[in-house]
């Protein structure tokens, strides 16, 4: 259990903060540790970060979430963040989460996964069928054709792809995976191919991307949902890779009415 506090995180651009009561967890199985964010009371929602990432990068995302009456819930897979490594493929993250959302007693939820999240999202949706109400991809990586020393070269250029004000953040998150686990991540991505699973998904998924990404960029977002059973895709004007950091209402919005069109559907389903 974790000590109920005040989180505070500092937004993308100066002058935008979210604040919400938050709990910091812990979960321990066998010799895995996960730590994770919980916020707000609903139904649940788990959010999953990309390689190098951490729980933080979904911040901008849970007031208006929360206020929506959703419970959102933010692991640090192992290897990023708090959760001590070494990181695990993709295949063997999506058998993680599932773990951390049995122990929470989750039966089903809504998913969110971003970059390399995305593809452990997918992953789940297709391998763990009737756990997943909706699928939310971000940005999703997946898609072969970029060569490693390209993407070695565009991860290095953060300007074209980070907001300035999350540096910081982006910075201590890349530390803390370390050099072997962020050219690992790397490596797979390169030769990693989500389409195979996204052909298995059969939940509504929402794509969302932003409309100037340099690291994965738009086409293969529409890949990805020529490939999804039921799916579409929302382009987010002037966002890059990260748009839950720079554009989190738009996000949100996209999120929240993509979920509630689920609760509402089950709502009007004859018991």
């Amino acid at each position: 259990m974790g000590k109920r506090r005040i989180l505070r995180a500092k937004g993308p651009r100066r002058g935008i903060k979210t604040t919400r009561i938050v709990l910091p967890r812990e979960l321990h199985a066998g010799r895995q540790r996960m730590f994770y964010f919980e916020a707000g009371v609903g139904a649940p929602v788990v959010m999953i970060h990309g390689l190098g990432g951490s729980s933080r990068w979904w911040f901008p995302l849970f007031p208006e979430l929360t206020s929506a009456n959703f419970r959102v819930l933010a692991p640090d897979l192992p290897g990023f963040g708090r959760s001590p490594g070494p990181m695990l493929p993709v295949a063997e993250a999506a058998k993680a989460v599932i773990g951390l959302a049995d122990r929470i007693g989750l039966a089903q939820f809504f998913l969110c996964g971003h970059s390399r999240g995305g593809a452990i999202a997918a992953q789940i949706a297709a391998d763990y069928r009737g756990r997943v109400r909706r699928l939310v991809l971000i940005d999703s990586a997946g898609i072969p054709g970029v060569g490693l020393g390209r993407l070695v070269g565009r991860l290095l250029q953060p300007w074209s792809w980070c907001p300035l004000g999350f540096y910081t953040t982006l910075l201590g998150d890349v530390i803390k995976a370390g050099p072997q686990t962020m050219l690992g991540g790397l490596r797979e991505l390169r030769d990693y191919d989500m389409r195979p699973v996204l052909e298995r998904v059969r939940v509504p998924s929402l794509v969302i991307w932003g409309k100037n990404d340099t690291l994965t960029p738009p086409e293969h977002g529409r890949r990805i949902v020529d490939r999804l059973a039921n799916a579409r895709l929302e382009l987010v004007p002037k966002a890059r890779h990260l748009p839950m950091l720079t554009h989190p209402e738009t996000v949100s919005r996209l999120a929240v009415a993509f979920f509630i069109e689920d609760i509402k559907e089950e709502t009007q389903r004859p018991s």
